[in-house]
């Protein structure tokens, strides 16, 4: 099986002020290109609608050697190459217009039954599974786990309307951009080189509160949502290079 293949372009509703797409943005483009290629080969969100299931994402990291700007083109390639009882393992890469490698990700996947929010054993998946895996190694680190962030809270917020996708729970996106919300104007404005990891541990739903914790080591920024029962909910770590 061979890996697939996007094609996108950093459109202005892409960019921050800077004039380079923000780091959501691009994370939104590879995560749009995981829900198409799971749709092309019959896995995605409409064909485990059959059996009230649903994708949700465990763990991902993205690394970035710099942030293209507004209108730039680029290829994605997109593979997944490993998948067992909990979970599936999807990767990408990213290219420029001349094809040189500028980024590279890794996500995991867990399957939810949504009338339970429970897991779903991904063997039930196993004939689709094998039919579309790529014997390729991941392009980089896989998503590492972040250990407890201690610091005090630095912003509170209610989920809202606009932070929920489809499964009903925060979209991955609006984590992203409340953790740049939360750091110094100067860190997006000279932000090129990254790695940043994020692990998935509970759902938030809407209205739930959370609490954002951060805290700074060196290069590498450390985030955790909580709840109001104290339980992290996500947790991310940003290292800038």
């Amino acid at each position: 099986m061979e890996k697939s293949i996007f094609k996108y372009r950093i459109e202005p509703r892409h960019v921050d002020f800077t004039n380079r797409v923000s780091v959501s943005s691009i994370c939104d483009l590879v995560l749009h290109a995981a829900g198409e290629d799971a749709h092309k080969r019959g896995f995605g969100i409409d064909a485990l609608a059959n059996n009230n299931y649903g994708w949700v994402l465990s763990r991902m990291c993205i690394e970035l050697d710099y942030l293209p700007e507004e209108y730039s083109d680029f290829t994605l390639h997109t593979w997944i190459n490993e998948y067992n009882r909990l979970a599936s393992t999807r990767n990408f890469t990213l290219s420029d217009s001349e094809g040189r490698e500028f980024g590279r990700a890794v996500s995991q996947w867990c399957m939810i039954d949504y009338s339970t929010r429970m897991p779903v054993d991904m063997n039930t998946m196993a004939q689709a599974h094998e039919g579309n895996m790529v014997d390729a190694p991941s392009p980089c680190e896989r998503p590492r786990r972040i250990g407890t962030v201690n610091s005090e809270s630095v912003i509170e917020h209610r989920v809202a309307y606009s932070d929920i996708d489809f499964n009903r729970h925060m979209n991955t996106m609006r984590y992203i951009d409340i953790i740049f919300d939360s750091l110094p104007i100067e860190v997006p404005e000279k932000l090129s080189a990254f790695r940043l990891d994020m692990n998935f541990m509970k759902e938030a739903r809407y209205n739930d509160k959370l609490s954002l914790k951060s805290e700074q080591n060196e290069q590498t920024y450390l985030f955790a949502y909580v709840n109001e029962a104290g339980e992290a909910l996500c947790r991310m770590a940003l290292e800038v290079r």
